[in-house]
């Protein structure tokens, strides 16, 4: 039975959307062809409206992290302890905004961008501008093809954006100050970890980690499992569809589309079990499309899918011990003063 929300159509427009942002970045000699995908895919939305302010957030987001983050990298070369501190208050102070603004979407990205610039100033001290500039671009190719395919496709609009968690039933449990110390850490920890032990796919990492954060960690739990759940089931289906003969390009894209339509039953049906579509469909492109198409080799694909789930163990870790400390001195604080 499909989702509640969903409808063929919309899973056409998804996956016609995907093919189209990646053919777009491969006709402009991109190398991340992968941003281009998920990015068609995460602004993918049957409400028209929601898909236009997700689209100008999310570009607004990226262009502001690129150039910011080109100009502190800059700066900031070659001095690691104002690196790392950079890379706490960025993240800190950006997951309060995310938090507090009515433009939350556009601090995720922004924050999540402008981390990404400083990790990779610190790991790859090389050719910083092209990366920024071939990301913007990708973003791009991803935005605008979603949303030329939804307004072609003449989707809906009479549908309520999907839900992608579920609404904590109790007051949360971090308050926008410790949201942010625990997104600050779990940047400073994840940028150290892997430049120690060249760990896999930052990038994945860095957004994984970022995507679970909730002011409730009863809510970020549930995020975190469903992003390991669905990266688990998009994994699965990709690796599975790499046994298939894609040497052609038109089997290529077909089984991406294949896939994309299936995952878009929950990633745009709605639901609490639609973030669940939403990283099911995220690992399947992961596994299917890489800098230069499909995959020649698994190594990369397993690498960016260990990013995937070292980010959301970093964050739910962070989390849960400033969560304990939290709870525990306002235990202390409750027991030294009963009254009140």
């Amino acid at each position: 039975m499909a989702a509640a929300g969903w409808s063929a159509r919309q899973g056409l427009i998804t996956a016609a959307s995907v093919v189209l942002a990646l053919l777009m970045a491969a006709a402009l000699g991109l190398e991340g062809l992968w941003w281009a995908a998920i990015s068609a895919w995460i602004v993918s939305n049957p409400d028209f409206s929601a898909l236009w302010r997700k689209a100008g957030m999310r570009l607004a987001g990226t262009a502001v992290g690129l150039s910011a983050g080109y100009l502190l990298a800059v700066a900031l070369e070659g001095i690691p302890l104002f690196q790392a501190l950079a890379l706490f208050i960025i993240c800190g102070v950006g997951s309060y905004l995310r938090f507090s603004s009515r433009y939350g979407y556009a601090w995720f990205y922004g924050t999540i961008t402008l981390m990404l610039m400083l990790a990779v100033s610190i790991l790859e001290t090389g050719a910083l501008f092209s990366f920024a500039e071939n990301r913007f671009l990708e973003i791009a190719c991803g935005v605008v093809a979603s949303a030329v395919v939804h307004a072609v496709g003449c989707p809906r609009t009479d549908r309520a954006a999907p839900a992608t968690a579920p609404v904590p039933a109790h007051p949360a449990d971090l308050d926008l100050v410790h949201i942010g110390l625990v997104a600050g850490i779990s940047a400073v920890a994840m940028v150290t970890l892997w430049s120690w032990f060249d760990l896999p796919s930052l990038p994945q990492a860095i957004g994984s980690s970022l995507a679970v954060l909730d002011r409730d960690f009863g809510t970020m739990r549930v995020r975190g499992r469903q992003r390991v759940l669905g990266c688990v089931l998009g994994a699965l289906a990709g690796l599975a569809a790499l046994l298939l003969q894609l040497d052609t390009l038109l089997v290529y894209l077909t089984v991406l589309a294949g896939g994309i339509f299936y995952f878009s039953r929950l990633h745009t049906g709605g639901g609490p079990q639609s973030y669940i579509g939403t990283q099911g469909g995220v690992a399947f492109i992961t596994a299917l499309v890489t800098d230069g198409g499909p995959p020649a080799e698994l190594m990369p694909v397993v690498e960016r899918l260990a990013g995937i789930f070292i980010g959301v163990a970093l964050m739910l870790i962070a989390s849960f011990v400033l969560s304990a400390l939290h709870h525990r001195r306002g235990a202390a604080v409750e027991a030294a003063d009963p009254a009140g």
